[in-house]
């Protein structure tokens, strides 16, 4: 089989091999982009959880996380830049139900994620700015999800770059600051963050769902391969582009682990002490406000608001873009393909997911569910599907004829097996969990 790089001009590899800070700096944007679609409400609360039940000791996992999370998304890119083809294209090289597989997992975590983030986007503004009236926090959720609509259905990949921008730089002070005046124990935060250990169960959640849910969050799911069309978005198409997109994702990482880290910091210098458990959103500020009076009010409660909104808007636009590629393998209708080289948002698939993403959880805002909970759950479903895709990439990349010189070596396969080791262990200890407390 002929390798796809040979497809590339030479002027272009040469190009990736002269990286400018500057310019690497000023052209960044899908990590932002990535960063903000991950680190959701999902993120805050788990990690807000997490150190609410069992303090400092459970940090080791986002460093873990991080490591596994780069080496996924890195690879994925990788991928796409030195083939040319998309993630999804590469998928049904090794069997159509893998592509199955991805589209329904992507169908049920986007419902499930949009309904917790509406939830949460308008009990956190509703925290800020209630209205008169008793059902201010469901007309909050409302108007957000038609903002967060108006911007994935007209405005795609580039209103988002632009917002994850500034979104992103406000969350990430605001988190500092919490974590400061939360006033942690230094020595007690690199124990945790250091040195692994899994401390027995505490509070109203077990240790395992809560590593599970951490996993989930923080290592990684379907939703990874997203920044792959983020790059695609961006027009980063090809091997010229190789150092950029490395130096753009490992920005993106290094945010994303210090945001979750604060918040975990954060909750296991406020809450845990107090021996509390989280129930909701109201809990978390409440808490907050109370021990650090309306500076912790103002500031969480925006920086939950900013987390719950910015992943409506990523997961929706990123998720709707893989499922219009997918489109383009699962069936060969005319419907599916004939606005092949368009703007993606124009497409019909996309279109429809978005609508239906936007409109099908709004249930929810109706039902006395447990935001809590449901993140919980949704976190830890989101990890299982890591030891079916992770192992279709390590064969992708490993294949000499469809990467060349860019194929992975022992060590990256090594990071990427042990992440499915670590997912299954987690997975089917979840399960016996489950078994046991309901049957």
């Amino acid at each position: 089989m002929k390798k796809p790089t040979s497809n590339i001009p030479i002027e272009a590899v040469a190009k990736g091999n002269h990286f400018n800070l500057r310019q690497g700096l000023l052209r960044m944007g899908p990590g932002f982009a990535y960063v903000l679609t991950v680190l959701g409400s999902g993120d805050l609360i788990t990690n807000s959880t997490a150190g609410a039940g069992y303090g400092y000791s459970l940090i080791w996992i986002l460093a873990l996380g991080l490591v596994f999370r780069f080496v996924w998304v890195n690879v994925s890119a990788k991928y796409v830049l030195v083939t040319g083809e998309s993630l999804i294209k590469g998928y049904s090289r090794v069997g159509k139900w893998v592509l199955w597989l991805i589209l329904i997992s992507i169908m049920l975590l986007m419902h499930l994620y949009n309904m917790y983030a509406l939830v949460t986007s308008g009990d956190a503004f509703n925290m800020l700015l209630p209205l008169p009236i008793e059902s201010s926090a469901k007309i909050w959720s409302l108007f957000f999800v038609l903002v967060a609509f108006g911007m994935s259905y007209w405005g795609g990949y580039g209103v988002l770059e632009l917002f994850c921008k500034v979104l992103i730089a406000a969350m990430g002070v605001s988190l500092v600051i919490v974590a400061i005046i939360s006033k942690p124990d230094p020595t007690k935060v690199l124990v945790g963050t250091f040195i692994p250990s899994i401390p027995a169960d505490s509070g109203a959640y077990s240790v395992s769902l809560i590593v599970m849910a951490l996993v989930g969050t923080v290592a990684g799911s379907v939703m990874n391969i997203t920044y792959t069309y983020f790059i695609h978005e961006k027009g980063w198409t090809n091997i010229s582009y190789l150092k950029q997109q490395r130096f753009d994702l490992i920005f993106g990482s290094i945010c994303l682990f210090l945001m979750s880290s604060l918040c975990q910091i954060a909750a296991g210098a406020t809450v845990h002490p107090m021996g509390l458990d989280l129930k909701d959103a109201h809990d978390l500020v409440r808490i907050f406000s109370e021990v650090q009076g309306t500076a912790g009010l103002i500031i969480f409660s925006l920086g939950l608001w900013g987390a719950a909104f910015s992943t409506m808007i990523g997961t929706t636009v990123g998720c709707a873009l893989i499922v219009t590629d997918l489109s383009q393998y699962l069936t060969k209708k005319p419907w599916a393909i004939k606005h092949a080289g368009e703007n993606t948002r124009r497409h019909p698939v996309y279109r429809a997911c978005v609508i239906f993403w936007f409109v099908s959880p709004l249930y929810i805002l109706f039902t006395g569910v447990s935001p809590v909970w449901l993140v919980l759950v949704v976190s830890a479903l989101a990890a299982a599907v890591i030891p079916v895709l992770t192992p279709a990439l390590i064969k992708l990349t490993s294949d000499k004829n469809l990467m060349g010189k860019y194929k992975n070596g022992w060590f990256t396969n090594l990071i990427l097996g042990t992440m499915v080791v670590v997912a299954v262990y987690f997975t089917c200890r979840n399960i016996v969990d489950l078994w046991n407390k309901y049957f």
